[in-house]
């Protein structure tokens, strides 16, 4: 959970102050012009220190690989490539549903960092752990959906109060899902028109084959691509193009997605898609930042350069930076 004080000035209070200050001072300014370069919709970012940014309980150290991935290391790689912002998404796997670092980053550097906190779709305070965030400037909240689709959300689930929470507060939902949960999101979205969902890394259609051995192609299967698509008539539905190391053939440059990305472009336009990388994960296994934009930016034919500023920043900007 987020931390929070009573606002008495302390010791305590100070230290951690210092703490926070140093841990966001490494991200270097940038002016105001670069601030209207690439938005990268998706990536990791978390602390090597572990005084104020512990690790979840049951959390071990040689677990968290690489150790951290602070902003400047991020915008080491991303600013070469034009990439000026970012969206930070929270890491339940290392530091469970505490959001410190994120709203440390945010508070820091608002113009150059949006956040996306993770949340436990089961907790009935989910939407008051939602309000305290959203004070200290988080946009949008990530639901873990992974477990096997098997029935419909119950009208008490406390999934409910969490989608229309955020179509009041004008919060976008970001599931990481498998494909089977497309169906249940078109329910959801059916039920809570107003509220903003952005589909993290394609929905996860083909995935299937990440990590294997020997290594396999995951599958893009039409029918989940036509789930997919069908989302579309949701208004406010988007998708993260993002984590092109983890998807198909996993093979910079990437060019199988090119397909897969245009059906979604003729369903959403590209008003509603938008580029992320995944990182620390894009720069692992011989993956690079620059193949992971150069896709979308260099390869991606057939679309205008001002649907390319959609894919690239405008979208990300309208969901994340408004």
């Amino acid at each position: 959970m987020a931390k929070t004080g009573s606002g008495e000035v302390t010791r305590r209070g100070f230290l951690a102050a210092a703490a926070a200050a140093a841990a966001v001072g490494a991200l270097p300014r940038i002016g105001r012009a670069e601030r209207l370069g690439y938005v990268d919709a998706h990536s990791h970012l978390w602390s090597p220190e572990r005084g104020r940014y512990p690790l979840r309980p049951g959390a071990q150290e040689e677990g968290v690989k690489p150790k951290g991935f602070t902003p400047g290391e991020f915008f080491s790689h991303a600013r070469p490539e034009g990439v000026t912002r970012v969206v930070l998404v929270g890491h339940t796997g290392h530091f469970g549903f505490d959001a410190t670092y994120l709203t440390d980053l945010v508070k820091a550097r608002p113009s150059e960092i949006a956040a996306q906190a993770y949340l436990d779709h089961t907790d009935a305070n989910a939407a008051t752990f939602m309000g305290l965030l959203k004070r200290q400037g988080v946009k949008a909240f990530r639901l873990r959906l992974l477990d096997p689709w098997k029935a419909p959300f119950a009208d008490s689930h406390p999934i409910m109060k969490i989608y229309e929470f955020a179509g009041r507060e004008r919060l976008a939902i970001c599931p990481l899902i498998n494909p089977d949960w497309l169906p249940e999101l078109g329910r959801l979205s059916a039920a809570f028109p107003a509220t903003v969902v952005a589909i993290d890394h394609f929905g996860r259609i083909g995935v299937d084959g990440f990590g294997k051995v020997p290594p396999v192609a995951g599958t893009i299967a039409p029918g989940d691509v036509a789930n997919l698509v069908a989302l579309a008539r949701h208004p406010m539905m988007h998708v993260k193009l993002s984590a092109f190391y983890a998807l198909g053939k996993r093979t910079a440059p990437y060019d199988d997605m090119i397909p897969f990305i245009k059906e979604l472009l003729k369903a959403y336009g590209p008003e509603r898609l938008m580029w992320g990388s995944d990182c620390p994960y894009q720069l692992q296994g011989g993956h690079t930042y620059k193949a992971s934009i150069s896709l979308i930016r260099d390869r991606l034919d057939g679309i205008s350069e001002a649907d390319r500023e959609w894919l690239l920043r405008k979208t990300a900007e309208r969901v994340f930076f408004k």
